[in-house]
């Protein structure tokens, strides 16, 4: 049960924070580290927009072999108490249109170059994870054990562009008591951009938040319920 848990919350961090820390290998064999944005598709694979011109573009066309550093550790105290995990794989390009609306549903402002001649999709084929949830805390994951299950992610395949436009147009509200009450961040005009089996992207003039289910959800009928219940739970902590 307890790696269970772990493997759902390495999993979270990784949907939740958008930006990381790439590791690929030169040509020389030399270790190189740039900071990427990213999007996870529904299994929770990540998912890239990278330049040609690139130097990690250029190292993966050579290796692609990779690892995606993402934390939520920065700005504590004591960095070594926070989260982090360490996401290894392949990293291919991928011309699926699901992952350029995947990606720039996270990221809309990429939008303006990613048509450029030199820019393409990339995704990590997700092979092994390496979670640290703080002191004593180290586990490691096989893909089988991290990714949210396929009948899942081919649910919300084909659920997301209803769910997005269900919550944007007839429940603008509940979106609001999201982002204002459960994840405290202020502001008016928040919006549901994608969904997946672990909860919502949501974003508001450039910012973005992420609300997680209390539980993953297997279609959109689990993602309701979840969405009812949260809804709830947004409106009581206002009398709370």
């Amino acid at each position: 049960m307890r790696a269970r848990r772990n493997a759902d919350l390495a999993r979270l961090l990784a949907r939740r924070r958008g930006v990381g820390a790439l590791a690929t290998r030169m040509a020389d064999g030399a270790p190189y580290a740039s900071m990427v944005t990213y999007a996870c598709n529904w299994r929770g694979e990540p998912l890239f927009l990278f330049s040609g011109l690139s130097e990690h573009t250029k190292n993966l066309i050579e290796e692609s072999r990779a690892a995606l550093l993402v934390e939520d550790a920065a700005s504590r105290r004591n960095p070594q108490t926070g989260p982090r995990v360490t996401l290894m794989g392949r990293v291919v390009k991928d011309n699926d249109p699901n992952v350029r609306a995947r990606f720039l549903a996270r990221h809309p402002d990429a939008a303006q170059y990613a048509d450029f001649g030199d820019f393409s999709f990339f995704r990590m084929r997700l092979e092994r994870v390496h979670y640290v949830g703080g002191f004593a805390r180290a586990i490691w994951f096989e893909r089988k054990h991290i990714l949210s299950p396929k009948a899942a992610a081919d649910a919300f395949r084909e659920a997301e562009a209803g769910i997005v436009e269900h919550m944007n147009s007839d429940h603008a509200d509940a979106v609001e008591l999201y982002a204002n009450r459960l994840l405290r961040r202020r502001g008016k005009g928040w919006r549901v951009a994608g969904a997946d089996p672990d909860g919502l992207d949501l974003r508001c003039q450039g910012r973005s938040g992420r609300l997680d289910f209390e539980n993953p959800a297997m279609d959109s009928n689990d993602c309701r319920t979840a969405l009812v219940a949260l809804a709830e739970r947004a409106r009581t902590s206002d009398r709370s």
